[in-house]
């Protein structure tokens, strides 16, 4: 009986005492938990804000549609450039895509999705961000492009969050703003705007602006959320290579509009050469992006997804 005791207790105190390396492993699951926990919040917010700044930011445009998918108009009115930059169409390229993800760096889980995808999708990412540097180098390694996704005044007057870019700022303290959000995390690549329909249309602003990008040999993308933006034109001024948002993927979060929006992007690649997509990091977003970029869309479509640096090389191929 003394025996099958003393075991007993052997074996109760060797289950009491754990090695070392479970008890790391319960606290990386627990500190796993939590950034899981803090995304979902993050992504919960930021979805609402973006909706809330569609409704406002367009609401005379979408009063008058008599619809809440305020970029369609934009859309059907192209944005006149400058001759001088007319795209070249190569009859002999294969039609292409780019496809840019806006509002990155709040959600760590969100940006490793976007990273993960099988084509050269770009992450726009926000500065000063909880998440911003850590996905900027896992993106760099899996060769992804990398983009400051510059907040600019809206004219809805919602919050841009920090690093924003005002009417009215004086040149050196715009300057000094752009230039402290470039070197907020690394590799960048580009820019484009985050919301910005107020700015966009100041040309002295956006000289400034393009001025910063020219002295870094950066490329602006123009999200054209106004049809009044000066961007394309301040860009042009100033020699940065840029180009301009085609479609909007998620204006409407459902997998039938995010499809129909996808479709109207390939349908005008194979008309015009080539369209640049731009999305959010939307649940609705990545699981659409993740099912249709698994295919072979070359194959299916007649379309190849491709960088947003081989689109510029497209239209600056002379």
């Amino acid at each position: 009986m003394e025996v099958w005791i003393i075991g007993l207790l052997t074996l109760l105190l060797a289950a009491c005492s754990e090695p070392d390396s479970p008890a790391i492993d319960s606290r990386e699951s627990a500190e796993a938990t939590t950034q899981l926990i803090v995304d979902e919040a993050d992504s919960a917010y930021y979805d609402q804000l973006r909706a809330r700044w569609l409704e406002l930011e367009h609401a005379d445009r979408a009063e008058a549609a008599q619809t809440l998918e305020p970029e369609l108009e934009i859309l059907s009115q192209p944005l006149p450039e400058p001759a001088s930059i007319t795209p070249v169409i190569d009859a002999a390229a294969t039609p292409a895509i780019a496809i840019i993800i806006d509002d990155v760096g709040h959600s760590l889980a969100q940006g490793r999705r976007i990273i993960a995808l099988p084509t050269p999708v770009a992450l726009a990412i926000l500065p000063h961000t909880q998440a911003a540097q850590r996905l900027a180098d896992e993106a760099g390694v899996a060769g992804k492009t990398v983009m400051l996704h510059q907040p600019m005044e809206n004219g809805a007057g919602l919050s841009i969050g920090p690093g924003g870019l005002y009417v009215g700022m004086p040149r050196g303290e715009l300057e000094q703003i752009l230039h402290a959000n470039l070197n907020s995390f690394m590799p960048i690549q580009g820019i484009n705007n985050h919301m910005g329909s107020r700015l966009t249309a100041e040309r002295d602003a956006m000289d400034w602006v393009m001025q910063v990008l020219r002295e870094r040999g950066l490329f602006f993308i123009d999200s054209r959320t106004t049809r009044d933006t000066q961007a394309a034109f301040a860009a042009e001024a100033a020699g940065v290579r840029h180009l301009s948002r085609d479609v909007f993927l998620d204006n409407e979060r459902t997998p039938e509009a995010i499809g129909g929006a996808f479709n109207q992007a390939l349908a005008l690649a194979r008309r015009q050469g080539t369209a640049l997509i731009i999305g959010h990091p939307y649940a609705q977003t990545l699981d659409y992006l993740e099912r249709r970029l698994a295919g072979d869309l070359l194959r299916d479509e007649g379309v190849e997804v491709v960088s947003v640096e081989e689109l510029l090389a497209r239209k600056y191929r002379r």
